[in-house]
């Protein structure tokens, strides 16, 4: 009888896809790394077996900064545009309103 050793290889994993071309929208200030890079994705990350993916376990939105790999979920268009009104804001030298 003989036995055959069969890893079992599992994992997790991501895919980004840009959420807007919009060119005002990719230069967001970055709070870790204090760079203008972070940018809006559409973030899908997947359990792996065999690098198949399986089971979504996250499904969503988020601003990333490709620097650092800071990242924050948004909901919707419109917090993405109150995130880059506040941007603006800052950058006039006025605060958050």
């Amino acid at each position: 009888m003989s036995f055959f050793c069969l890893p079992i290889v599992c994992g997790t994993r991501q895919w980004d896809k840009p959420y807007d071309p919009d060119p005002r929208l990719n230069s967001i200030y970055c709070p870790n790394c204090h760079n203008n890079s972070v940018g809006p994705v559409k973030r899908r990350e997947f359990i792996t077996l065999w690098f198949i993916p399986l089971f979504p376990i996250y499904w969503g939105k988020q601003l990333r900064c490709p620097i650092c790999q800071w990242r924050q979920d948004f909901k919707n268009r419109e917090q993405l545009q109150k995130v880059v009104n506040e941007q603006g804001n800052i950058h006039k030298g006025a605060g958050p309103m």
